[in-house]
């Protein structure tokens, strides 16, 4: 993205003075490029930048959230049709209307304040125009990447009642929860550790792909996903959030939270497709060329067409319908002998347009009902008894209904998952995650004010006083999954605690008669007995 001082050097005279008014910088300049000089140094500075944006109205405050959400840049068509239009006018007619003491939509709100400028993508392909934020103002509307960068105190109104069902929104705000909260620690290559993906696996709605040997299906894509738009990177081999797209995503309505990730995956180009694709194998990928975001803005755009005809159509008619009306949709030379695949089981040679239903007619069903099915799912509105979306139970636990996706990221820096169930999650408040999150420079009384904001009550008066004397005491009760080891009196048992080994693996005695041991131990516990002429008997 272009830099505000590349940007403001190509406005008229009238709009700088615009902005200049609108932010009440001190311009003495009179030339438009000494205006666009001073002025860009000026909205630059990260104070300015981030007064300019709470002095938004709240319309345009929510455009510029999803902007910035969709990584600073949006197509002009998608960014106008939710967020209005901005009236084309020429130097003498913004001279004379004054638009910015009127603007007409949130865009115009954006534009005349110098937040959002216009260009042509320069991607492959045939251009588009977009919208976007310049790159030095989009540095510095994000907080700091640091862990106080996200501030439990800074929550935006809660969503009405009547929670908006999006696993997919809801599955990647788990995955955020998790990096955020633990030591994700890549492997050589890149990846997810096995151990990391099998304690996510529980949190989600679908971890279909998760506990594969390697990440596969939905959730090898969500990772993929979350890492393409910004939102993670590998600082030492362990993965950290970038807080500044993260919670202008969080922030944002369930509407621009999907808006933003389709975006992202229409125009993401490294994600290959036809690679993900378990009936087909690629060689000499390096001899040929697939344009993936072609393919899928081509697709897409037939899908809307076909589904407006056909409400609910079958996925096999609609893979009919593009053989007829756009084959070449992933190949726009028409070339059919180009492309090295083979099929996955047979290993048979797929060249040749006769071969059209077994590569393009599997790429489109797995386009189809892959991303733009975990994409378009509709959200809709939760069924069963009419709950509190925020609701704190003496016994320390949380229950959060799956709309509040921004309050939960903020909920899982001091509070453990418990539970993920149909309308909902529970979490609970423990030494552990309370650690977790003094570490992060959050007291205990914050913890208090951000449950009961959320809650609309006070907490219960034993909880307050137990996460009080937490603070003031530490932890002070442990538990521990444990074994009882049994003997039928204290001779033998007396007989067992002489054997070293065995001695040493004793957690407490209980009596005369029994030992406690950690459950991980019983094996070797079993073993040394054996070796020592004793059977063991498990219950």
């Amino acid at each position: 993205m272009r830099t505000l001082r590349a940007c403001l050097a190509d406005e008229p005279l009238p709009r700088l003075m615009a902005m200049a008014d609108l932010w009440e910088a001190p311009i003495e300049a009179t030339s438009a490029g000494q205006v666009a000089e001073s002025l860009a140094a000026f909205m630059a500075q990260p104070e300015r930048a981030q007064a300019a944006y709470q002095a938004l109205p709240a319309e345009a405050r929510a455009a510029l959230d999803a902007l910035i959400a969709a990584r600073g840049r949006m197509p002009a068509a998608t960014f106008e049709r939710r967020f209005g239009q901005i009236r084309p006018m020429g130097p003498g007619r913004l001279e004379r209307e004054r638009p910015w003491l009127a603007p007409a939509s949130p865009a115009e709100v954006l534009w005349y304040r110098g937040f959002i400028f216009r260009a042509f993508d320069r991607a492959p392909g045939a251009p588009v125009e977009i919208f976007f934020v310049p790159s030095d103002l989009y540095e510095a509307l994000g907080p700091a990447s640091q862990e106080g960068a996200f501030d439990l105190r800074a929550s935006p109104p809660a969503p009405a009642t009547g929670a908006q069902d999006a696993p997919l929104l809801d599955d990647l705000t788990t995955l955020l929860c998790f990096v955020h909260n633990h030591e994700v620690q890549l492997t050589a290559d890149g990846g997810w550790p096995l151990k990391a993906r099998r304690a996510l696996a529980p949190m989600l709605r679908d971890s279909e792909g998760a506990t594969t040997p390697a990440p596969s299906g939905r959730f090898a894509w969500l990772l993929h996903l979350a890492t393409s738009m910004g939102w993670m990177r590998a600082e030492e081999g362990r993965l950290r959030l970038a807080p500044g797209p993260v919670l202008a995503w969080l922030r944002s309505d369930a509407e621009a939270q999907l808006a933003a990730l389709m975006d992202a995956w229409l125009s993401d180009a490294t994600w290959n497709d036809l690679a993900h694709m378990p009936t087909l194998k690629l060689e000499m990928t390096h001899a040929w060329s697939y344009d993936a975001p072609r393919a899928r803005r081509a697709i897409a755009a037939l899908w809307q067409d076909w589904q407006a005809e056909h409400k609910n159509g079958a996925t096999e008619s609609f893979v009919r319908y593009v053989q007829a009306r756009a084959p070449d949709f992933a190949r726009p030379d028409g070339r059919y002998d180009t492309w090295y695949v083979r099929d996955a089981q047979t290993g048979e040679f797929l060249q040749g347009f006769e071969h059209w239903a077994r590569v393009e007619g599997a790429l489109i069903r797995y386009l189809v009902e892959g991303p733009m099915r975990w994409l378009t799912a509709s959200p809709k509105a939760t069924s069963g008894e009419n709950k509190p979306a925020f609701r704190v139970t003496a016994d320390g636990q949380v229950h959060i209904a799956h709309a509040l996706r921004y309050e939960r990221f903020q909920l899982a820096r001091v509070a453990d998952w418990q539970e993920t169930r149909a309308e909902g999650y529970t979490y609970r408040l423990a030494p552990r995650a309370l650690t977790r999150a003094r570490r992060q420079g959050i007291r205990v009384a914050r913890v208090i004010a951000f449950l009961e904001q959320h809650s609309q009550q006070a907490l219960p008066d034993p909880l307050r006083r137990a996460l009080l004397r937490w603070e003031e005491r530490g932890t002070e009760v442990r538990a521990a999954p444990c074994v009882a080891l049994r003997a039928t009196d204290a001779a033998v048992m007396e007989t067992i605690l002489r054997l070293p080994r065995l001695r040493r693996l004793v957690v407490a005695r209980c009596g005369p008669d029994r030992v406690l041991l950690r459950q991980r131990d019983l094996a070797a516990v079993q073993a040394i007995l054996a070796e020592s002429g004793l059977l063991l008997d498990e219950e």
